[in-house]
């Protein structure tokens, strides 16, 4: 490996944190601004 390019690194965890939150997140939003519904 080069030089470890911090800056970066930290871009791309963010980038995929935010991205895994709404991939597993969006169900639960979903169920929120559908409004109430009974669960199952």
């Amino acid at each position: 490996m080069h030089e470890f390019d911090g800056e970066g690194f930290t871009e791309a965890v963010i980038i995929v944190i935010l991205i895994a939150l709404f991939i597993f997140g969006s169900e639960d939003i979903g169920d929120l601004t559908t409004g109430p519904t009974p669960a199952t």
